[in-house]
């Protein structure tokens, strides 16, 4: 399959006004409902031609039955009825039953197929959301709530599918039956088919003004779905909190807001659809009335028999439903292509962290001379317009082989530093380099194979527990799986387990202790293997024994790694080569342990702090006890 073309950086589109943002994503303007459509054929019905092929083909048999089916009243009145003719009472009734079932086996393969071919672009534009989403930026992810993006994926998937199952391809069978029954209808009396025409006009103009007024309806009901999948995400990934905090009415009012929001939206699309049929019916009632008034004067004076009259009203009247069908599948195919725009325009978005034209794969010395990392005059803000930036020149270095730490109060910039080292976010100015190279002449995807990150809370997916090691290194063995396990001082617990390393760890990996999860995530660093180590408060929030045995495999995975912990429990950084303090974003201290306690300056007050409070550093208070919170624009770090 086909797929749209990437856009690149130089040819940025303009802002989309109705999704939100981070201020870096940018995506394409809203498209046109044709732009909509021939971008559906053109990159997700590719090498579906076949089956396109045989639908419209029984299309085209379907159509011609029903017009079949009127015509057919024209000899049966004629020939049984006025002449009584005896051998075609048999014949014509037969005819009429091999049509209907010709109608109903090419009704039923035409609507199978189309479904087939609605369901698999959908299944192709669910695969390029989902890859624009994990290869996005993570300003422009962090911008939108993870429901939003829920909603995409179910909501507006299921509106595109209805757009092209019963919306484009309904309408095309429509008219299809439409043209037919015209025919019959010019055949039988071409004056009596003129006046039927003067009903399209008023129709057309009835479906463009349902479809406007829908697809303003379908955007506004996609919004508010948007905010109730993130109400409801969130209940339920805070259902500890609202628990303990008595919050369940708090969130419920919450839900019926967003409920109530998105049912204005849902009852303006109902009322509009339920308009449509009694609209185009009272344009078709004024047909049939002067249909009949005139066939009646023509009948009067002789110049109409009624075998061709019943043959046209027959035509007429089942024309009236391809034409009422025709404003309520417009209608469909109108709320489904607003859902195909939105699903589009986040596919579309351009992301500006990606590799430069001639960026080369990181080369790693051979150790023990591998992974020094060094920043130079490094400048950051999470905002153009911040007041000030998260990161301001910042000078430091990391030796091949060393452990240096990052401490300071809470929004000093540590996991900037980190974020910034992985290329999460791009440095405003300064360089950033791992054994010499400029991160940002390299590829991403040998930057981040050589770097191993464990966090505070390790992130285990719904699987196995082997299978969650295995993310460190996806072709690793069995065997180097329960080698890398048994180093993180896991492999015991685990064998443990219902199922050993074949055991679910469940959502989150609630099914294990904190430190039993932290321990995976040390063992998936040790898979990795990889010469840079960085290390985010990996220890902080685990009880004494379990933040023994996670220490003791930490000093195993950073045997021989240029390691960068952040630390906020000063203890578990002591023996640190060098560390660097930081403080709104600046480095203010740097040098060992010793060193900086001789200082006496604001390192020897974080660890006195520690000293007089063992559960760790408090984040929000400085060390006189009053409130100090940080002045940093962007995220927490």
């Amino acid at each position: 399959m086909l797929h749209p073309p990437a856009m690149t950086a130089a040819a940025d589109p303009p802002i989309r006004a109705d999704l939100p943002l981070a201020p870096q994503a940018q995506v394409s303007a809203p498209m046109g409902n044709g732009t909509i459509i021939r971008r559906l054929v053109r990159f997700y019905l590719q090498g579906q031609w076949g089956l396109l092929g045989i639908a419209v083909l029984c299309m085209v048999i379907t159509a011609s039955m029903t017009a079949a089916l009127s015509y057919l009243l024209d000899p049966a009145i004629k020939l049984i009825f006025l002449d009584k003719r005896a051998d075609m009472l048999l014949l014509i009734p037969f005819a009429v039953f091999c049509v209907i079932v010709l109608r109903a086996v090419t009704t039923f393969i035409q609507q199978a197929l189309v479904d087939t071919v609605g369901e698999r672009a959908v299944a192709a534009v669910q695969r390029d959301l989902f890859k624009s989403l994990v290869q996005g930026d993570l300003a422009a992810l962090n911008a939108v709530h993870s429901g939003q993006f829920v909603s995409n994926f179910l909501y507006d998937a299921t509106l595109m599918r209805d757009a092209i199952v019963r919306g484009i391809a309904g309408i095309s069978l429509e008219l299809l039956s439409l043209i037919a029954l015209a025919g019959v209808m010019v055949y039988q009396d071409w004056r009596l088919a003129l006046i039927s025409i003067f009903v399209l006009p008023g129709v057309a103009w009835v479906t463009q003004v349902i479809g406007a007024s829908l697809r303003r309806a379908a955007s506004g009901g996609m919004a508010e779905t948007a905010e109730l999948s993130t109400a409801l995400s969130e209940a339920l990934d805070g259902k500890r909190i609202v628990k303990a905090y008595g919050l369940e009415e708090h969130v419920a009012a919450r839900a019926d807001a967003r409920i109530d929001g998105r049912l204005k939206y849902l009852v303006r699309v109902a009322r509009t659809r339920a308009g449509a049929v009694p609209a185009s019916d009272l344009f078709a009632g004024v047909v049939i009335a002067g249909t009949i008034f005139y066939a009646g004067y023509q009948a009067m004076n002789g110049e109409i028999g009624i075998n061709h009259f019943a043959s046209f009203l027959a035509a007429m009247l089942l024309a009236l439903q391809p034409v009422r069908n025709l404003t309520q599948l417009w209608a469909t195919a109108s709320s489904g292509l607003s859902a195909a725009d939105r699903i589009f325009a986040i596919i579309d978005r351009t992301p500006r962290i990606v590799d430069p034209a001639d960026a080369k794969a990181l080369v790693i010395a051979p150790k023990p001379h591998s992974g020094a990392v060094s920043f130079e005059k490094v400048d950051f803000a999470y905002a153009a317009d911040a007041s000030a930036p998260a990161i301001n020149t910042v000078t430091l270095e990391a030796k091949a082989g060393q452990k240096i730490a990052l401490v300071g109060p809470s929004g000093a910039g540590k996991s900037t530093l980190f974020n910034l080292l992985l290329r999460f976010y791009e440095a405003d100015a300064g360089r950033i380099k791992i054994d010499g190279q400029d991160i940002s002449q390299v590829t991403l995807k040998s930057l981040r194979e050589n770097i191993a990150l464990v966090t505070q809370e390790p992130m285990l997916f719904d699987e196995t527990v082997g299978e969650n090691i295995a993310l460190g290194r996806r072709d690793a063995s069995q065997s180097e799986i329960e080698d890398a396990a048994r180093a993180a001082a896991a492999h015991d617990f685990i064998m443990q387990l219902p199922h050993g390393y074949a055991t679910r760890v469940g959502e989150g990996g609630l099914r294990l202790s904190g430190g039993q999860r932290q321990r995976i995530a040390i063992a998936r660093a040790m898979l990795r293997n990889a010469p840079i180590l960085l290390l985010d408060e990996a220890t902080s929030s685990l009880d004494s024994e379990s933040e023994r045995q996670v220490q003791e495999a930490l000093t195993k995975l950073m045997a021989g790694r240029t390691t960068i912990v952040i630390a906020h429990r000063l203890s578990t950084v002591l023996d640190a080569d060098r560390i660097y303090v930081l403080d709104r974003g600046r480095v203010v201290e740097a040098g060992s342990h010793s060193e900086l306690i001789l200082q006496g300056g604001l390192y020897a007050r974080l660890y006195q702090h520690n000293l007089d409070d063992k559960t760790g550093l408090d984040d929000k208070t400085g060390l006189d006890g009053k409130t100090r919170l940080a002045d940093e624009t962007g995220p927490v770090t």
